[in-house]
């Protein structure tokens, strides 16, 4: 049973930004390896992901990392609470919404700027995945992060 005690910002915070990460360099690995973005020279699959991952537009990384976060704080805010079920349906709900609606003047490098097709199948499934893994990983680092925390008494937890 999962514990009434509301998340620290610090494992809010820290598993938020692995997630945001996965829901970027996930797919980016996966297009590199497909060869799905002009920039996937196919030599060295790392700096393959990384220059993919570079091309998506700052409007993308960003849209998809306020969504998450903002629909991650409305869910606990609503009574939600910490569930494996529901991050990951957040982080797929958020990336659909910026393949959905981000502009293609804004898209450079993801979705419809990708390829020129607004929901091209096998991109789109790819960035879904992405979205799956993000809340997965939300989840697993936000509940280990609170288990360290659990252990520790106020006091020791200042002076640690």
């Amino acid at each position: 049973m999962q514990s009434a005690r509301p998340t620290s910002p610090k494992c809010f915070f820290t598993a938020w930004v692995l997630a945001w990460a996965t829901a970027v360099y996930l797919p980016s690995l996966v297009i590199a390896l497909l060869s799905l973005s002009p920039l996937a020279s196919g030599g060295n699959p790392f700096l393959d992901t990384f220059e993919v991952a570079d091309e998506v537009s700052p409007a993308a990384k960003l849209t998809y990392g306020f969504l998450f976060g903002a629909f991650l704080m409305l869910a606990r805010a609503g009574g939600a609470g910490r569930k494996l079920s529901v991050d990951v349906s957040i982080g797929v709900a958020s990336i659909a919404l910026v393949v959905a609606l981000l502009p293609e003047y804004w898209s450079r490098g993801f979705g419809v700027g990708l390829s020129g097709v607004r929901f091209d199948p096998l991109p789109t499934a790819v960035y879904l995945i992405g979205g799956v893994a993000s809340g997965v990983v939300f989840s697993l680092t936000e509940k280990k992060c609170q288990s360290r925390g659990q252990g520790r008494t106020p006091h020791q937890s200042r002076n640690h």
